[in-house]
């Protein structure tokens, strides 16, 4: 095993009950260092998965080219088996959460291809990495105290400041609010756990040793429990405690964490536990789906985009389909396949990959026609162009004297009539002089 092996450990023993869950006795560890100590506040762990998972769940797709001449590619090794250890999925959500919660993912280049470029990347834990000089132009590295040679260290920062290398840790620069939720959170454990205040009070005005009270406490929870008429005497009088407003606000305090947490990360405060202050219909759940793409989910894929692109040649980009997280209703998403194959931009065989059928037999989900002119024309290229000139036309309408004379017009539909009939004789060549 080399020595860089990010999950090598110098001596095994068994993982205790205290290991998992933690001995539980002393409030002060939630003052202890690590930052990873704010995913046991909910909405930290709820904004950093939801982030990881909507990211690591899209498609990646690898390109050649750019701009209308980008033709898809088979994904490289670096983006099918990234890693040693676990598949594409794992890869990206360890890169996500190293960037949520520490504003930077360190990785570590450990083989290479036959073209001398990376194949395969193991993101290293931050703790494990620094920087010589977070302000130099040219940044050295060093792993567990070991100087990287150019190249072999791969970083993506989350948040940077001009001039600086190294991207800022939003659960460092927002402790405080990590803290308080923390903090209220122990508060409400204590409270319930402990059982400090009692639900209710017997009082009396009189003097009473503590064999009569414990005989009137179990007479009176003896009818209580029963439903029973409730008779006191000796001048007793019962009165429900409340818990005071001063110390019953750590549930306030738990939701304005879970707000301010959400405006951190970008995150809808309902997918963190917190309000949003409106009532969400259902006519607004597609809404806020793409709200969620567009506001918070898109900055990460454009930063990981360009960032993984230059793990290969200039010529190739890779690509988030963010579409792949938009699965609307089935009407709305027949009606857009609808629109795409009567536009000619997408065939039926693309349509029906999208939802996850099989090409239709013998090439006839190949042509860029509507549904009812692929059906009743044959696969004749010829044949195919006239009826998309005669659809063309028909529906332009009155548009057609915009952009061609009446007998432009009438020439064209003559000749792609002939040639849907067969009965079309091209004109005779004629050669130049």
């Amino acid at each position: 095993m080399s020595w860089w092996w990010p999950f090598r450990r110098k001596e095994q023993r068994s993982i205790s009950y205290q290991d998992v869950w933690g001995s539980g006795s002393n409030p002060n560890v939630l003052t202890g260092g690590g930052p990873e100590r704010a995913l046991r506040l909910a909405p930290v762990y709820a904004a950093t998965r939801l982030l990881s998972d909507s990211v690591a769940a899209m498609p990646l797709k690898s390109y050649l080219g750019d701009g209308v001449s980008r033709l898809p590619i088979p994904s490289p090794r670096i983006f099918s088996q990234p890693a040693a250890v676990g598949t594409r999925y794992d890869w990206l959500h360890r890169c996500m959460t190293s960037l949520t919660l520490r504003g930077n993912a360190y990785g570590l280049v450990v083989s290479h291809d036959a073209n001398g470029w990376p194949d395969q990347v193991e993101w290293l834990h931050p703790d494990d990495v620094h920087v010589e000089d977070n302000l130099a132009p040219v940044p050295v590295w060093y792993y567990k105290g070991r100087r990287m040679d150019p190249g072999q260290m791969f970083h993506i920062p989350a948040y940077t400041l001009p001039g600086q290398i190294l991207g800022l840790s939003p659960i460092a620069y927002f402790a405080t609010t990590t803290d308080t939720g923390l903090l209220a959170q122990q508060f409400g454990r204590d409270w319930f756990a402990n059982g400090s205040t009692p639900s209710a009070v017997l009082e009396t005005d009189q003097a009473i040793d503590k064999d009569a009270a414990g005989i009137l406490k179990a007479r009176f929870k003896e009818a209580a429990e029963g439903r029973d008429v409730v008779a006191l005497g000796l001048g007793t009088k019962y009165r429900p405690i409340s818990v005071p407003a001063n110390e019953s606000q750590f549930l306030e305090t738990i939701k304005a964490s879970a707000n301010q947490i959400a405006a951190i990360y970008g995150v809808p405060p309902e997918k963190v536990g917190g309000t949003t202050g409106n009532n969400l219909t259902y006519a607004t759940v597609e809404q806020n789906s793409i709200d969620l793409l567009t506001w918070t989910l898109r900055p990460w894929l454009t930063r990981l985009e360009e960032a993984l692109s230059q793990l290969r040649p200039p010529t190739e980009e890779v690509k988030f389909n963010a579409d792949a997280m938009l699965r609307t209703d089935m009407l709305s998403r027949v009606q857009a396949h609808g629109m795409a194959l009567d536009q000619g931009w997408r065939n039926r065989d693309e349509v029906r990959a999208i939802e996850d059928e099989a090409p239709l037999p013998n090439g006839l989900g190949q042509t860029y026609l509507p549904l009812s002119s692929a059906m009743s024309v044959s696969l004749d290229p010829d044949q195919a162009n006239a009826r998309n000139v005669v659809e063309m036309v028909q529906k332009l309408g009155s548009g057609v004297g915009v952009l061609l004379s009446a007998d432009e017009a009438r020439q064209i539909l003559n000749q792609a009539g002939a040639k849907l009939t067969g009965s079309y004789t091209p004109p005779p060549v004629t050669e130049e002089p």
